[in-house]
């Protein structure tokens, strides 16, 4: 039997939709696990998800409740270490995932099928947005990136597992281990320097460097057998509001699910989870090396029209609707017309009189040139027109604008 842990603290609107998806997956025991409460003014809401707990009564469930606040990583570490002394296998389910009525059907099924290969350290319910190549054949891919949406691991696994920031160092010295670590997002190591200096409170990070440390995998469902709920902002971790993960909800149950007897690794995907994960590693250099740039441009009374002129390009979207955006509109509006922008999520409807296009609102696109202004962050740019199946031509800022610089100096 599996031991579902579900963590809790003082988001009752969110915890009950976790605990309505718990029910319809009939779960025959949960443990569930309530921080101690931090801030007196957090105390209405940290009683409401009290409450909400105490009244769980589709399943045998075990309440624990801190008398101290422990942080985020060591509730859920605390919470699957007393799980695992009495489970095998074992779920841990923050308050913030909730799940496809199909998901404890899946993940009874991916336990069954890889508990005896230890390279597959864990599963989950949904990752983070990777996108599927079409005709992939299988209903889960692996990967070199752990998810902790539903994330379910085996007590063998789990056993091992602990929040030690050395293990970069063995990674490193490993090149066959740093390939692994380069593949799953070079955010990693920076989430592991944001732990140290107390900014985010984390275990999933030390899970990634845990299982690549033991050469593992992680499996990963194509279709969303759970989703993230709380990229809203107000999240332990998560601070700002995001879409860039989304992942739909749309697991369901299957007869028999094509799953693949060994690992197998599929290059597009694996490149696709990096580009989405991965971190502009020069924004602010490459930003003031193509705004100076420009500023030369117009010391020599050049404008980045003439891209525009000797391409013969009329009309085009822009990406972006930041300085640059506001650079390109001032000099070839006049001249070239810009049918829209686009953004990863909208704030507005209109930027300088146009219509603004994001991941929900893009379908009436026309087949027409995109210069991409935030042209250092293009590795997730790629990602995201993948996901939104845009095939337009891309044409980076820096491009436009070192062509009319070279076109200056002769070369």
């Amino acid at each position: 039997m599996i031991g579902l842990a579900l963590f809790v603290y003082k988001r009752p609107k969110e915890t009950k939709q976790v605990i309505d998806s718990i029910e319809r997956n009939h779960f025959e025991k949960i443990y569930v696990f309530q921080d101690g409460l931090k801030d007196e003014a957090d105390r209405e809401n940290w009683e409401s998800v009290s409450e909400l707990v105490k009244k769980i009564s589709f399943a045998e469930t075990e309440i624990h409740i801190s008398k101290k606040n422990k942080g985020l990583a060591n509730s859920i570490i605390d919470g699957m270490n007393y799980v695992f002394e009495r489970h095998e296998m074992a779920i841990a389910l923050e308050d913030d995932i909730v799940l496809s009525y199909a998901y404890k059907d899946l993940a009874e099924t991916l336990f069954e099928k890889y508990g005896e290969n230890k390279k597959v350290m864990a599963i989950c319910g949904g990752g983070v947005g990777t996108v599927i190549p079409e005709g992939y054949e299988y209903d889960i891919y692996f990967n070199y990136r752990m998810s902790s949406v539903a994330f379910g691991t085996w007590r063998d696994r789990w056993i091992g597992f602990e929040r030690n920031p050395s293990m970069l160092k063995e990674i490193y010295s490993d090149s066959q281990k740093r390939e692994m670590l380069r593949n799953s997002g070079n955010d990693i190591e920076k989430m592991v320097f944001y732990s140290l200096t107390n900014k985010i409170d984390t275990w999933a990070t030390y899970w990634e460097l845990y299982q690549i440390s033991q050469s593992g995998y992680h499996v990963v469902p194509v279709d969303g057998y759970a989703t993230d709920i709380g990229r809203t902002g107000g999240g332990t971790n998560s601070k700002t509001c995001t879409v860039r993960y989304d992942v739909e909800l749309n697991g369901e149950k299957k007869g028999q699910y094509k799953l693949p007897d060994d690992i197998i690794l599929n290059d597009m995907i694996i490149q696709d989870t990096r580009d989405l994960m991965d971190i502009a590693e020069n924004k602010f250099p490459d930003y003031f090396d193509v705004v100076c740039a420009w500023m030369k441009l117009y010391q020599r009374n050049l404008s980045v029209l003439k891209y525009f002129d000797d391409k013969k390009i009329e009309r085009i979207y822009v990406y972006g609707t930041g300085r640059l955006a506001e650079f390109l509109w001032h000099d070839i509006s006049s001249h070239v017309e810009i049918v829209g922008y686009i953004v990863e999520m909208r704030q507005e409807d209109k930027y300088k009189g146009k219509m603004v296009f994001d991941m929900k609102n893009h379908s009436n696109m026309e087949n027409l040139p995109i210069v991409v202004t935030p042209f250092y962050d293009m590795a997730f740019i790629r990602h995201f027109f993948r996901k939104c199946k845009i095939e337009n031509e891309m044409i980076r800022m820096d491009d436009i604008v070192e062509y009319v610089l070279n076109g200056e100096n002769g070369c």
